[in-house]
């Protein structure tokens, strides 16, 4: 009997893309990130210049840094969907779980910082900027050596994957290093969206094809 091969993206014209919404997600994150980080630095030098106010405070930029942890949460589940599903590959899904609870936590331990502080306030400037100080150095720090693992077990399989999620696997391991460095933090926050937008093409690029024997 004949074999007869059915590719669905030749028999309609295009492609099913299960990962599309991520996709889209992702490139959202990308643009939503540095836009929140921005409007946050200018909230801090309005209140300082307007109302002579040298502490913490929440506004839009804090809404869109949590929308943007949403994202997060989202998208980084489907890539471990996606690298489970089309690659059969496990090995960094308890290190992505860390990933998306990480983001939760920083969101939420800032806000609550901030948010504390703001109804203690005033409060000695050296014990504020202290303690986010901390905290800050803490998370940076984890959120480092979880970037480089994941990107050391991504490398050393990486035969098995695209080139984008090799390049994917490089952000990681610079953005991990500058996390743990601290003192190069700056360079890790310019490659987040650098990073993000990689990921919404490691999505958008993924098609699914069927073939019927």
């Amino acid at each position: 009997m004949a074999q007869a091969h059915v590719n669905v993206e030749g028999t309609f014209g295009m492609s099913q893309n299960p990962y599309k919404t991520a996709g889209w997600l992702s490139l959202l994150a990308a643009v939503v990130f540095p836009v929140a980080f921005g409007i946050g630095m200018l909230q801090g030098i309005i209140s300082a210049a307007k109302y002579h106010y040298q502490g913490p405070m929440i506004g839009v930029g804090d809404i869109l840094m949590i929308f943007f942890t949403v994202l997060v949460v989202y998208t980084l589940a489907e890539f471990r969907s996606l690298l489970n599903e089309r690659y059969g590959y496990r090995d960094i899904d308890t290190l992505i779980t860390l990933a998306i609870w990480w983001n939760i936590l920083f969101q939420a331990v800032s806000l609550a910082y901030r948010g504390a502080v703001m109804i203690l306030w005033p409060i000695p400037h050296l014990t504020y900027s202290l303690l986010g100080i901390g905290i800050f150095v803490i998370f940076m720090s984890l959120g480092g050596v979880i970037d480089i693992v994941i990107a050391l077990r991504l490398l050393k399989e990486k035969d098995r994957f695209n080139d984008l999620i090799k390049a994917l696997a490089y952000i990681n391991m610079a953005s991990g290093i500058c996390g743990v460095s601290i003192i190069l933090t700056p360079f890790a926050l310019i490659l987040i969206p650098i990073w993000w937008a990689v990921l919404g093409m490691v999505f958008l690029r993924e098609k699914e094809e069927v073939e019927f024997v």
